[in-house]
C-alpha cells in the first residue's frame, strides 16, 4: 500500500522537521524508509542518515541536526522518545521556534514519540505549526484496505467473506493485546509462503494457521539474549526465519527488549514503585514486570547502552545490505553475547 494511505505526507518543501506521533510503529518506521529512498539514495546512507536512540538533551540533538551532509543534499537524523526530551528542556514558545529555526535547511529532523500527552504545550506547539504527521493505529476501513492491497500487490486474491474472517483471526482490533501492522505483515507472509504458489487464499489456508507461535520464538530469544545464552538465542532466531519472521521485526523486537529493561532499571534507580512503572511504560502483567526487572539486576547501564548502540548499527546494516539481514542479525547476537559475558567476568 502507498504510504499516503496509511498518512497524510507532508510537504517537505516547506518543512524539514516531523513530529511523528502514534503507537503504530509500521507507519513510523514506513515514513523513514520512504524518506531514505526518496532523499538518500546512491547518497552514502551510512554517513547521512542518523538515529539517536538515547539522546540525553536538547544540545546533543541540535548538535546532530546542524552537521553537514556529506557528498550530498539532505542529512537525515531520526530522534527517538523526543517528547520526554523536550518537556524537560522547553519553558516557552520561543525556546521552541530558536530549536525549529536552528535545524538547516540541509537537515531533515524525524521526531519518534509513542505515547504523547496531547494536552502538553510541546505537542500543541508542534500541531499548531503543522509539524505533526500522525502514526495513529489503522481504523477498520483502513486495515481492511491494507489487508487487501498488501494481498493483490503479491498476485493473492481472497473473496470479501474469506478476508473477513482473515482480519478477525489476525488480531488487529483484539481488546486484549492486539496486534500491530508488523505482526499482521508477518503473519501473512507466512500464510502466502504456506498455499505454495496457490494465487487465491481461502478460509480453510488461515484456521488454525495462524498463532502466537512466532511471537513466543521471539520472546525465547530475547529472554536468552538478555540471559546471555547465545546459542539458545541463535537456535531461535533459525526457528523464526524458517518461519518466515521479518528480520527487521526480529531486531526492533530485540531492541525493544533490551529499552523496556533500561526503562524499568533506570525508573527503580530513581525510586518509582512497581505500580508506577507499569502504570508509565504500559506494563499489564506483574510476571513480565518481575522478568524485565531481573533481567535489569543482571545488566549495568553501560552494556545496555552499548547494546543499543549494536542495535542501531545493525538496524543501518539492515537498510544498506539488505540481502544479509539474517546474517547481520546472527552478528548483533553474537556481539550482544560478548558484551554480556564480559560485563559479568570484568
Amino acid at each position: 500500500m502507498d504510504l499516503n494511505k496509511l498518512i497524510v505526507l507532508p510537504d517537505v518543501s516547506k518543512q524539514r522537521v516531523f513530529f511523528i506521533e502514534g503507537d503504530e510503529k509500521y507507519i513510523a518506521d514506513k515514513f523513514i524508509e520512504h524518506m531514505s529512498k526518496k532523499y538518500l539514495d546512491g547518497c552514502m546512507e551510512e554517513l547521512n542518515f542518523h538515529k539517536l536512540e538515547q539522546a540525553s538533551n536538547i544540545m546533543e540533538i541540535e548538535e546532530k541536526a546542524v552537521t553537514l551532509p556529506f557528498m550530498c543534499g539532505i542529512r537525515i537524523v531520526v530522534v527517538e522518545d523526543f517528547i520526554k526530551i523536550a518537556s524537560d528542556s522547553f519553558n516557552s514558545k520561543e525556546d521552541m521556534d530558536d530549536f525549529v529555526e536552528k535545524v538547516p535547511e540541509s537537515t531533515m529532523l524525524i521526531l519518534l514519540n509513542e505515547s504523547v500527552d496531547k494536552r502538553s504545550f510541546v505537542y500543541k506547539y508542534f500541531k499548531k505549526n503543522k509539524l505533526v504527521v500522525e502514526a495513529k493505529r489503522l481504523s477498520p476501513d483502513a486495515y481492511d484496505a491494507w489487508v487487501e492491497d498488501f494481498l493483490k500487490d503479491r498476485g493473492i486474491s481472497i473473496s470479501k467473506a474469506d478476508k473477513i474472517n482473515l482480519i478477525k483471526q489476525l488480531g488487529y482490533f483484539r481488546k486484549e493485546n492486539p496486534s500491530t501492522l508488523y505482526d499482521s505483515e508477518s503473519e501473512l507472509n507466512k500464510l502466502i509462503g504456506s498455499i505454495k504458489g496457490r494465487t487465491a487464499i481461502e478460509k480453510n489456508d488461515f484456521d488454525g494457521f495462524l498463532n502466537t507461535k512466532g511471537e513466543t520464538n521471539i520472546f525465547k530469544l530475547t529472554d536468552s539474549l538478555s540471559e546471555g545464552k547465545t546459542a539458545y538465542a541463535l537456535e531461535s532466531l533459525e526457528t523464526l526465519c524458517e518461519m518466515g519472521e521479518p528480520e527487521i521485526k526480529i531486531l526492533f523486537m530485540i531492541s525493544r527488549h533490551f529499552r523496556q529493561i533500561m526503562k524499568v532499571k533506570s525508573m527503580a534507580v530513581n525510586g518509582f514503585s512497581k505500580d508506577e512503572t507499569m502504570k508509565t511504560l504500559g506494563i499489564k502483567s506483574d510476571f513480565v514486570y518481575k522478568k524485565t526487572s531481573r533481567q535489569g539486576k543482571n545488566l549495568d547501564m553501560g552494556t545496555i547502552e552499548k547494546i543499543m548502540d549494536l542495535c542501531m548499527s545493525t538496524e543501518l546494516k539492515c537498510k544498506s545490505l539488505s540481502s544479509q539481514k539474517r546474517m547481520a542479525l546472527e552478528v548483533l547476537i553474537c556481539e550482544i553475547g560478548n558484551s554480556i559475558y564480559e560485563r559479568n567476568i570484568g
